[in-house]
């Protein structure tokens, strides 16, 4: 999908005629994210990280036409996600995948939802509260490397605490274990220890040892939960 496209589709939504409509816009979702000790990292290990990077986003605009990216510097990166409700889901894949490619390899992450804006053919250009939220929430982080806000700020509150124990979980998860929730993550459907297991050529048993210490069942709770009442929010 061009981006000149997306960004006519994406404006239609919110205007009419030239003019932007006096009701409720349709919210989006803004990932930004940014790679931490990247000047630490060798050319080779830049290379790697900027293809892994690139894949995600082809992978997540694959799941919605008009999901849009950009990358700046190599070492920071954003996404317009327009099907909501997958939102954290690309968050956690983005965090999970880069930390795959070794134990040099993290990201800080902040992802936020709201009313769309002003949205340009080039991402990095475009303006808005999701836009502005989530990058000015990625420079006011401190000791987290994960977070969450949005225009409608009871919602957001809701899951505060909830996120501070998945960027826990996330931090403290071994490039292996990332490695092996990656197929989880980029499926619909459910693999079986046994499908996990042949793919990485190791024994059901180690596939088990890794989920359960990885926490992957609570941490598809929670996307199964986040899903759930962001439909009911949308919906009112």
């Amino acid at each position: 999908m061009k981006t000149t496209e997306f960004t006519q589709s994406l404006n239609a939504l919110v205007c009419k005629g030239g003019e932007s409509l006096p009701v409720k816009q349709k919210p989006v979702a803004v990932i930004s994210g940014d790679i931490v000790n990247s000047t630490k990292l060798t050319t080779a290990q830049f290379d790697e990280l900027l293809l892994r990077i690139k894949d995600i986003q082809q992978w997540i605009s694959l799941e919605h036409s008009f999901n849009a990216h950009s990358i700046n510097r190599g070492d920071e990166y954003q996404s317009v996600v327009l099907n909501i409700e997958q939102a954290l889901k690309y968050t956690i894949l983005y965090r999970v995948a880069i930390k795959a490619l070794g134990k040099d390899f993290d990201s800080r992450i902040s992802f936020a939802i709201a009313d769309n804006g002003q949205l340009r053919e080039n991402v990095s250009e475009s303006m808005g509260a999701a836009f502005i939220i989530s990058g000015r929430s990625l420079k006011s982080m401190k000791n987290s490397r994960l977070v969450f806000n949005s225009d409608r700020i009871m919602f957001a509150e809701r899951f505060q605490l909830l996120f501070k124990y998945l960027d826990r979980q996330l931090t403290e998860l071994t490039p292996r274990q990332c490695q092996m929730l990656l197929p989880l993550l980029k499926t619909d459907s459910e693999l079986s220890v046994n499908q996990l297991a042949e793919g990485f050529n190791i024994s059901a048993a180690a596939v088990s040892k890794s989920l359960k210490a990885s926490g992957w069942s609570l941490i598809k709770e929670l996307l199964n939960h986040f899903k759930e009442q962001l439909e009911r929010l949308t919906n009112v």
